[in-house]
């Protein structure tokens, strides 16, 4: 009994991790002021990047968008920073880009936002 207890809960914890591993993983963290997410649209040669915040109270600091690309020509990376000042109740874009994507080719793009040295959210998204 023991010993199917031990099984089932291995295989949940794998499943688990499984499920935190699924490509396009979306997640914006929220900490209180602001959330952060990354839209990804398909496009004719590649893939479009957008970077939003949204605020829920006014917010300030920097942020940084870093965009890593893997094909057939080898890995290339796209990193776009600045500042940002949000309003509380605003939506704003920060930053987008566009990567040619050759067939079998992969994307992680990554979103961080910092107020001061504190990590205020974090998207990725990858294929």
């Amino acid at each position: 009994m023991k010993k199917l207890f031990l099984t089932i809960a291995a295989l949940a914890a794998a499943s688990a991790c499984t499920a935190a591993a699924q490509p396009n993983e979306h997640r914006g963290a929220h900490a209180g002021r602001a959330e952060c997410t990354i839209d990804v649209t398909r496009t004719r040669h590649g893939v479009r990047f957008e970077a939003l915040a949204r605020s829920f109270a006014p917010a300030s600091g920097e942020y940084e968008l870093v965009l890593t690309k893997h094909d057939r020509g080898g890995s290339s990376d796209i990193v776009q920073g600045g500042a940002y000042r949000l309003a509380a109740g605003d939506e704003n874009l920060l930053g987008s880009s566009e990567l040619s994507l050759e067939r079998g080719g992969r994307y992680r793009a990554r979103l961080v936002l910092w107020d001061g040295d504190r990590e205020v959210c974090r998207a990725v998204r990858r294929s």
